[in-house]
């Protein structure tokens, strides 16, 4: 079986250099649990889109890099003002906007996730400022100039701690990926419109080259914010299939930890909303899995109902059920790190089970045959 397999990685500043490391090292210590014995080669970065290929028994992939890192690096919020401007711009979003009550009804966690580095920064801010005050209060009586002087410092310093742990705890990323998201709706982002479309037309030759090949399909496999840029994506392949009358039968999208809501709860959102109408009336196979540990998705949440938008070929929605790929004790330490969680379907697993990443993207057999049993599992 032959398979192309188009990679969008989320709201990620680091380059397909990392990605391929981390499909490398995971995909080989997978293969002690799934026994496949999948091999995968050097990454080539020649080529237009780097890529690699992932060799098994009775079948062989090319796994694409489709890298908007680049971008990610732009936007990326870099110092106090930029944070202090995403939290400005997150409440006009989400909060003052009332879309804050769909989220409510709908998704309650990933609110609270919106709202986490809104605390984080008031709460360690409090702090600060509460701190500084007491040591004022005792040094003004000693010399009132050292007092401010020695407050300013203290301020600087906390200001560079709440920088390093919101950094660290990946707070500012939350932030910084929902004023993202909120602009991408509003077609803010200059950029977006031509890299969407220079990606459906790399995926769009290949799949052309490759479609009357009987045992073959594509896959578009997305992650996080790059779901919602695949939405976008695959709208522009699917015009471009009909313009030219070809048949999209063997094209696959998997989205993973999805945040399409994100976009599409926002209320002036209409490109977005034709794309993901277009996608929903087409015979593509889309696979949603996402995670309720997953704190930066949304399980389970059928955005397509939710947009009211009449669909006939919806999305499938299943649960990635970690808690049956891992032992107890790893599940229990992944469940507190909710940066790994968000990353958790591109990791090797220690239990087999209906997910498995690296048998969607190197096994044999199709991605629908692997995953239309799970419904029933």
């Amino acid at each position: 079986m032959l398979r192309d397999v188009f990679y969008i990685g989320g709201y990620d500043p680091r380059s397909y250099r990392y990605y391929y490391m981390l499909l490398k090292k995971n995909l080989l210590k997978q293969n002690a649990i799934n026994n496949l014995n999948l091999e995968i080669s050097s990454c080539i970065n020649k080529a237009q889109t780097p890529f690699c290929k992932i060799t098994h028994q009775q079948s062989l992939s090319y796994y694409y890099f489709l890298e908007w890192n680049a971008i990610v690096k732009k936007y990326w919020s870099k110092n106090l003002l930029d944070f202090i401007l995403d939290f400005i711009y997150f409440l006009k979003m989400y909060i003052l906007s009332g879309i804050f009550v769909t989220f409510i009804k709908e998704s309650k966690v990933q609110l609270v996730a919106g709202l986490y580095p809104i605390f984080y920064f008031i709460f360690g801010y409090s702090i600060a400022f509460v701190l500084a005050y007491f040591v004022f209060l005792t040094l003004k009586e000693w010399n009132l100039f050292v007092g401010i002087f020695i407050v300013i410092v203290m301020i600087f310093v906390c200001s560079k701690l709440i920088i390093y742990g919101g950094k660290k705890i990946a707070v500012f990323w939350l932030s910084n990926i929902y004023v993202f998201c909120a602009k991408y709706a509003l077609n803010k982002i200059d950029e977006m419109g031509y890299l969407n479309e220079s990606f459906a037309k790399v995926i769009y030759e290949k799949f052309k080259e490759h479609q009357n090949i009987r045992d073959y399909e594509l896959i578009l496999s997305a992650h996080s914010v790059g779901t919602i840029l695949a939405v976008n994506v695959v709208a522009k392949v699917i015009t471009m299939a009909n313009q030219e009358g070809i048949s999209l039968e063997k094209f696959k999208l998997l989205t993973l930890g999805e945040c399409i809501p994100l976009v599409s709860f926002q209320k002036n959102y209409q490109a977005f909303r034709e794309d993901l109408e277009l996608l929903v009336n087409t015979p593509i196979v889309w696979f949603d899995i996402t995670s309720a540990i997953d704190g930066a998705c949304f399980p389970l949440v059928d955005f397509i109902k939710i947009a009211k938008i009449e669909a006939k070929f919806p999305p499938i929605y299943l649960p990635a059920r970690f808690h049956k790929l891992f032992t107890p004790q790893s599940y229990k330490k992944i469940r507190k790190n909710r940066y790994l969680a968000h990353f958790l379907y591109l990791y090797a697993t220690e239990i087999i089970g209906v997910y498995d990443y690296f048998n969607f993207i190197g096994g044999a057999d199709t991605l629908e045959a692997k995953l239309l049993r799970s419904k029933n599992e």
